[in-house]
């Protein structure tokens, strides 16, 4: 019974953990990647990190802190690179909506929009996808699990919302509705983070300019005190 309880917690970690790495890209970006050697590499991470720690530092503590951390950080890379992966895929899936919604009012098969799609799509994560996607509904599968294995390959909440509109699969006024407000949330998300990297942008170009006459005006401060000293040795 232990044996069995053991067996089905371990099932449940590789499950989850394959979960995670499939839509978090890993699975994509490094097919050999499983829930067994993902744990290994976090493992030679925390030791790698606890041996640099144990040659830097001296305190017991600290080494063991910096080793939990170690082996946390391939979640936070994996958490990294998805994020910029979504921020990527925006202009894309943008795209998607809008195709859907004009072929949606036209009473155009889904699987003919979704092949528009693809070959619109610059992605290139986006776009093995929805290749990927268009083959399995060639196949006997059902648009449900179709959707699903496409869903499960991404962590993006615009494309949860998509799958939710493929799953049911209909052309109503509805569908029409929701692929226009997600067009449109998307395009007023783009500006918004537009405008906020203008504004850091700018924050940057002041402080390397604050930072440029603050060394200007050291080495002229520098170059007067050389000067004042030298008049009074004299």
């Amino acid at each position: 019974m232990h044996a069995v309880s053991l067996k089905n917690i371990y099932e449940k970690w590789k499950h989850d953990t394959e979960i995670m790495l499939s839509k978090n890209g890993v699975s994509y970006m490094l097919p050999e990647m499983s829930a067994l050697l993902y744990m290994i590499v976090k493992i030679m991470c925390m030791v790698f990190v606890g041996i640099i720690a144990g040659i830097t530092f001296h305190n017991v503590y600290l080494v063991f802190v910096l080793m939990v951390s170690g082996y946390f950080l391939p979640n936070i890379i994996i958490h990294m690179s998805n994020n910029s992966d979504n921020d990527e895929m925006m202009s894309d899936i943008e795209s998607i909506y809008d195709i859907m919604r004009i072929q949606a009012r036209a009473g155009v098969f889904v699987k003919d929009s979704l092949m528009d799609c693809y070959v619109n799509t610059i992605n290139k994560r986006l776009k093995t996808a929805l290749l990927d996607l268009c083959n399995m509904m060639s196949t006997n599968m059902t648009m449900e699990e179709a959707v699903d294995i496409f869903s499960s390959k991404f962590n993006n909440r615009h494309i949860d919302v998509l799958c939710i509109v493929l799953a049911q699969a209909q052309s109503s006024g509805k569908t029409v509705q929701i692929l226009t407000d997600m067009s449109d949330q998307i395009t007023n998300l783009r500006h918004s983070r537009a405008k906020s990297d203008e504004g850091k942008l700018e924050r940057k170009i002041e402080i390397i300019e604050l930072l440029i006459f603050i060394g200007v005006l050291a080495m002229g401060v520098f170059a007067m005190g050389n000067e004042i000293s030298g008049m009074i040795n004299l």
